[in-house]
């Protein structure tokens, strides 16, 4: 099973992208801050965090709208992370942000845990898929 999304769609990967990207700015205007009371001028420090701004708003856009794929068939790929299916114990599925949080036996930083999804069919099928393969483990 393959399927797309967008994180524009999907309210929760909107939401972490958007806090990422808010992460990045309140560390650069605390840098060009600290930069400014050691000694750089003011005008440089805000030209400098200007072009950062500039960075990371199509940075953040770049993600919102990039399409990634996900594939399932014995593990789950979303490059550059993969999960074997028979590690999952269970999953729960939040229909009205469009995700299926994976419960993993053996958690690891590399492993897939949440899945997201652009339309509830697709989230559906693959709903169906995972408890099919879940009963045959």
């Amino acid at each position: 099973m393959i399927w797309k999304y967008r994180a524009v769609n999907n309210p929760v990967a909107k939401k972490k992208w958007l806090m990422y990207s808010m992460y990045l700015v309140i560390f650069a205007i605390a840098t060009v801050a600290y930069r400014i009371s050691t000694g750089l001028s003011p005008g440089k420090g805000i030209i400098v965090l200007v072009f950062f701004f500039l960075v990371v708003f199509l940075f953040t856009v770049q993600m919102l709208g990039k399409e990634r794929f996900y594939y399932m068939n014995g593990e789950i790929y979303y490059r550059p992370f993969k999960t074997k299916l028979d590690d999952v114990e269970s999953f729960e599925v939040d229909e009205e942000n469009k995700l299926i949080r994976l419960k993993l036996r053996k958690p690891s930083i590399f492993a897939v845990r949440t899945l997201y999804f652009d339309e509830a069919d697709e989230m559906r099928e693959a709903k169906v898929f995972l408890e099919k393969t879940i009963r045959q483990s």
